[in-house]
């Protein structure tokens, strides 16, 4: 079948350590557990990852999409905030800065919540989208 084109491998140095390093496509991050009653950490989490993969492909979506209607999209700046709760939710603001005629930004608003990432996570919890357009 050939070799993946996308792998990961996280470790735990012991069993009382919350520090997970995380290799992706041999990228190394660092990523920390967070404590179940405790704030939120610094650095990279689970969820923050999680946010992170929604919106890298939300970016490289949207940019994809405008550019097969020959659309220059200008800078592209996707927001991801996860608010806890049961199940959590994800906030996504999702910001071009070129002009975008409104029926292509209905058309672009569908692309948006159709993402590969997006299908994946969205049985699993809400994600709330809001799209700007424009300068």
């Amino acid at each position: 079948m050939g070799e993946p084109n996308v792998w990961s491998v996280a470790r735990l140095a012991d069993v009382e350590d919350r520090n997970a390093e995380v290799t992706v496509n041999g990228f190394e991050l660092p990523c920390e557990i967070p404590a179940d009653h405790g704030p939120e950490p610094a650095g990279a989490t689970p969820f923050g990852l999680l946010a992170g993969s929604l919106a890298a492909c939300t970016a490289m979506s949207v940019r994809t999409f405008l550019r097969t209607w020959r659309i220059s999209p200008g800078a592209v700046e996707v927001r991801v905030a996860v608010r806890p709760g049961a199940p959590p939710m994800m906030d996504r603001q999702v910001s071009v800065q070129g002009d975008v005629e409104p029926d292509l930004r209905e058309q672009l608003a569908v692309e948006i919540d159709n993402t590969p990432v997006t299908r994946l996570l969205r049985d699993a919890l809400t994600i709330r989208t809001t799209l700007r357009t424009g300068p």
